[in-house]
């Protein structure tokens, strides 16, 4: 097993971030509210898609900030990739034993980031963040692994990071 690897939260990017996200939250429910306000007789749709565009912001605005905010307020070690196995302190305070997880390099369309998945034995005993576990439905919607291990705050890339987790779990998906 290799040497235990411990990569330490930065969290100025998440802290900005975080306020980017709120600002966003905020834009979404104003778009929202303008739109209630346009809604009544003769009323072509325009007012429904603020609506509905508004509030999709807004959720995805509450949700982002709640992983932003976990990584602005983190002191310590962000990652943790011990012989026991991996944590990730933004995810779950858990350990998650090496033979439990399977992970890749996901590709979106946009940017990379590394994923994982726990059996199901195993996931039911982890304590997942609420903003976590509200982006793991997005990512199984779209069958990606659950989990995300977020670049924000590492100092290293998704690729890096896989780099990093192959040296001790080569379960992948």
């Amino acid at each position: 097993m290799p040497a235990p690897v411990i990569i330490l939260n930065k969290p100025l990017w998440a802290r900005i971030f975080t306020v980017l996200w709120g600002i966003e939250v905020l834009a979404g429910l104003g778009f929202a509210a303008g739109g209630f306000g346009l809604l009544g007789k003769g009323e072509t749709g325009v007012a429904v898609v603020l609506v509905i565009a508004g509030l999709l912001l807004a959720i995805v605005g509450v949700v982002m900030t709640g992983i932003s905010w976990q990584a602005a307020r983190l002191t310590g070690p962000a990652i943790e990739m011990l012989p026991e196995g991996f944590r990730d302190r933004r995810i779950t305070e858990t350990v998650i034993p090496w033979s439990n997880l399977t992970w890749k390099v996901v590709f979106n369309g946009r940017a990379y980031s590394l994923q994982f998945d726990v059996d199901k034995d195993v996931r039911k005993t982890l304590h997942v963040y609420w903003a976590q576990r509200a982006m793991g439905v997005f990512n199984r919607s779209f069958n990606y692994p659950e989990l995300t291990v977020l670049t924000l705050g590492t100092g290293k890339s998704a690729h890096q990071l896989g780099e990093i987790l192959a040296r001790f779990c080569s379960q992948k998906l």
